[in-house]
């Protein structure tokens, strides 16, 4: 972690970096010995332990949706030409292409966890990593309906999410 690029002090989403490197840390330190789904289902059955986190956001409801909303533009407000000066290489989100009225939709078209997880020589983490962010959409009574990710060679990650009774 200590040779992770800095993110910057406050940033909202230095916390999903920090949580993705606690899992890559057992997979580099067993010299790979680890199969990469034992690891992808560690970080599974952690985010299931904390599960009561995440479904105080119900997804289906316009409080929910608002909360979901106001997080992601924390950062984005956070994130400013300054601060992409400062920290070129956090995460790069935009609103681009929404595909649905009413739904809530977002890309991150920069990660910094899959540069990393790169240099480290573990990029086969990624997309299974990447694959646990419906788990956390599911535990917020949400459903997220995404077309690629950064870690499976896409240009992006898009997060298009639903409520799970929509």
């Amino acid at each position: 972690m200590e040779e992770a690029d800095d993110l910057g002090k406050g940033n909202p989403m230095a916390y999903n970096a920090l949580f993705a490197l606690a899992f890559v840390a057992p997979y580099v330190a067993s010299e790979k010995r680890l199969p990469p789904e034992t690891v992808q289902e560690m970080m599974r059955r952690a985010l299931y332990s904390i599960k009561w986190y995440f479904s105080r956001t119900d997804l289906n409801t316009e409080k929910g949706k608002a909360e979901n909303k106001k997080s992601i533009t924390k950062y984005v407000k956070w994130y400013t030409p300054e601060r992409e000066k400062q920290y070129p290489t956090s995460f790069k989100v935009d609103f681009v292409g929404q595909p649905h009225e009413g739904a809530y939709y977002y890309r991150i078209t920069r990660c910094p966890i899959c540069v990393y997880a790169k240099k480290l020589g573990v990029a086969e983490l990624m997309p299974l990593f990447c694959e646990l962010d419906s788990v956390m959409i599911t535990l917020q009574h949400g459903v997220l309906h995404r077309q690629q990710t950064i870690a499976s060679g896409g240009d992006y990650c898009d997060y298009y999410i639903t409520g799970s009774r929509e």
